[in-house]
């Protein structure tokens, strides 16, 4: 990214800026972007034409912040002379390259599922995958505005989207029969060595062997992925909300194994509902860029709960930019919440704010919004490989990074990832985990919920 800014990817920085501080018409009415540091008074925005930098920082408050497009050899954001206020490199566009996700914009860098990759990615680079980066950048200019508002007795008002921070507990349902004849002949395939195992071959054996009776005599034995009375119960005890996206069905292998026409699914759904909490739509691997899938399986959600659901996240994460975002916009989903890595928990567009993509073809900014994912449990323990000790210490990093900016904390976890053979300790650690986040004090919300407060 060369050029400066258009007029359209300046507005929507203005834009998110306006979820930060009030940018009220007089203050908007100050801002100029120039190349000259004295062309104007006001606000001033110096404006690059040069290509991103990795190497150059600058210190704000206690910490060296990484300088994307620096203008000139100043080693401060921005200073105050007479009664203007000079940002002396081009932050605006900064903030655009990470929020627009412009490095995923026609990037052939995707893992074996198509996916934008970590490695190798902006935040990889620089190692600010877990610090919400565009937030301090806010931060920075909101400083300089307020300078400029004082100089200038002009009413300033800074805004958060939370008090504290917002906590958005959500779930994956993409399996809900431990005991399945699918599920235990994959068992016995790993035992013979025909399919990748992902523990130890001990552990592996007792939890086949324990299988078998359940599988071929429904109801034995309490089934542990259809744990969601348990599930919400520690939610309620915790005066916790959460939302649910269900999977759908469209022909991949990878897709759930039951049917949202079941009597038993929709039941669920209407008792999730009746306490509370959201269902959306985990689109299926197809969904992702096909808008006919797409629109069938809406479709389908939609008399599943005799409602339009508004809230969307995609199977494995599975998202191309921005053509997915096209294809749930154009099937009136309000929101999506897959814009992560499934390498790295932290920030994909370095935001703990809610956001609206940008369309780069087009120039413009698009009327969905994306509510970051900032942590998902199969990135802790498959993925990154953590012990529990380890994604304690990842938690507590990403809600200080966020409440900080008193931003938005979207966490994933799935109703089927309380293996105790693949994971033993795994359910006294998600709900030890939850207990703290609860008094941490955040705001519980639903999907829903952001989209009232965005409105």
């Amino acid at each position: 990214m060369q050029q400066a800014l258009s007029h359209n990817q300046l507005e929507y920085v203005l834009f998110h800026l306006n979820q930060h501080i009030d940018l009220t018409d007089e203050i908007k009415n100050h801002i100029h972007y120039c190349n000259i540091e004295d062309s104007n008074k006001g606000l001033l925005f110096n404006q690059s034409n040069n290509i991103i930098s990795l190497s150059n920082r600058i210190q704000y408050k206690e910490e060296y912040l990484p300088n994307l497009f620096p203008v000139n050899n100043k080693e401060q954001w921005f200073e105050m002379k007479g009664d203007s206020v000079i940002f002396h490199h081009d932050i605006l566009k900064a903030i655009f390259y990470l929020l627009s996700a412009y490095q995923e914009y026609n990037s052939e860098s995707v893992d074996k599922m198509g996916r934008f990759q970590y490695k190798g990615s902006i935040q990889d680079q620089l190692q600010i995958i877990q610090k919400p980066l565009v937030n301090y950048y806010f931060e920075i200019i909101s400083d300089g505005i307020e300078l400029f508002c004082q100089s200038n007795s002009i009413i300033f008002k800074r805004k958060r989207l939370f008090n504290n921070f917002g906590f958005m507990l959500t779930h994956d349902v993409d399996r809900v029969d431990y005991y399945h004849w699918k599920e235990t002949a994959y068992k016995l395939m790993q035992l013979a060595g025909l399919k990748k195992a992902h523990y130890n071959k001990k552990r592996l054996l007792k939890a086949t062997l324990n299988a078998i009776l359940p599988t071929f005599f429904p109801g034995y034995k309490e089934d542990p992925w259809w744990n969601f009375k348990a599930l919400r119960q520690l939610e309620k005890s915790l005066k916790l909300k959460s939302v649910w996206y269900f999977l759908n069905r469209d022909g991949s292998p990878h897709d759930a194994k039951y049917y949202l026409e079941e009597n038993r699914i929709k039941l669920l759904i209407n008792n999730l509902e009746a306490e509370g909490c959201e269902i959306g739509m985990h689109g299926s691997i197809k969904t992702a860029t096909d808008n006919k899938a797409m629109r069938k399986a809406k479709k389908r959600m939609d008399a599943v709960t005799n409602k339009a659901i508004t809230g969307t996240r995609q199977h494995f994460l599975k998202f191309h930019y921005p053509l997915t975002l096209h294809i749930q916009q154009e099937n009136d989903l309000q929101y999506d919440t897959s814009m992560a890595f499934a390498e790295h928990d932290g920030f994909r567009t370095s935001y703990c704010y809610p956001f609206k993509p940008y369309d780069h073809a087009n120039d413009q900014m698009m009327n969905i919004w994306e509510f970051p994912l900032a942590i998902m449990d199969t990135t802790l323990f498959g993925y990154r490989n953590l012990d529990y000790k380890q994604m304690n210490e990842s938690f507590e990093l990403l809600i200080n990074e966020i409440s900080k900016f008193g931003g938005l904390l979207v966490m994933l976890w799935h109703n089927c990832n309380f293996d105790e053979y693949e994971n033993p300790g795994i359910k006294d650690f998600y709900n030890s985990r939850l207990k703290a986040i609860a008094q941490s004090q955040p705001e519980s919300v639903t999907g829903k919920d952001v989209l009232t407060k965005l409105s």
